[in-house]
């Protein structure tokens, strides 16, 4: 759930104009020229609103965008971040991401355009609370069945802390295990910094699935 605006003033890759995106900043500029205004699409995680506001100004009007998040704090600053911009139609939803199947429409099943996750902790928070494999695993399974043809899932993941490389590993071993007659799945990540910088897990859905999802 790292902040867009904080990692822009990280040595990974944006404290200069002509850096290279860094993992948030790539998740948009895949995302920007595939959404068009009456898209449904889905914040996976809202931390502070970031990716929830850019999913909302590309969208609305007409569209439908879905919020979730396990922390209030986290619902409250997406709701603050999103006030006065005329993006008020955003769904705010009060629960960790493993909801997905639970709480979006269902009449939305397999038509969901982009489902954007951030994992890791709120900024500004308590960084004991991050993001889990289990559930994040549970999320992107549930993503892959809602999101239509040519929609994008993708997730930022952040080694290095507690849980994280973990974490990390675990969504990069799931996008390799996608079929790849129905999906194309990517990683983007900085090879030469020390450290573990984070990356950007990328998959696209090829095609409407008759088979199982996994190989």
């Amino acid at each position: 759930m790292t902040d867009p605006e904080i990692s822009t003033a990280s040595p990974h890759g944006s404290r200069f104009p002509d850096a290279l995106p860094t993992a948030v900043r790539w998740s948009h500029a895949l995302l920007a020229p595939r959404l068009r205004q009456g898209d449904a699409v889905v914040d996976a995680t809202a931390g502070n609103g970031h990716d929830t506001l850019f999913l909302a100004q590309r969208v609305l009007p007409g569209g439908r965008v879905f919020a979730f998040d396990v922390q209030e704090a986290a619902i409250g600053r997406t709701r603050e971040r999103l006030s006065g911009r005329g993006l008020e139609s955003v769904t705010l939803i009060h629960a960790g991401h493993q909801k997905i199947e639970d709480r979006l429409p269902p009449e939305l099943k397999g038509s969901i355009r982009a489902f954007m996750f951030n994992l890791g902790w709120l900024p500004g928070s308590d960084k004991a609370c991050i993001t889990r494999t289990r559930t994040t695993l549970e999320a992107l399974n549930a993503a892959v069945d809602w999101l239509a043809e040519g929609g994008l899932i993708t997730v930022v993941c952040y080694p290095g802390h507690a849980g994280g490389d973990a974490e990390t590993l675990a969504v990069e071993e799931w996008a390799a295990r996608l079929r790849s007659d129905a999906f194309e799945a990517q990683k983007i990540a900085f090879l030469n910094f020390d450290g573990a910088p984070p990356r950007c897990v990328v998959v696209r859905k090829r095609a409407r699935l008759t088979e199982r999802t996994f190989a």
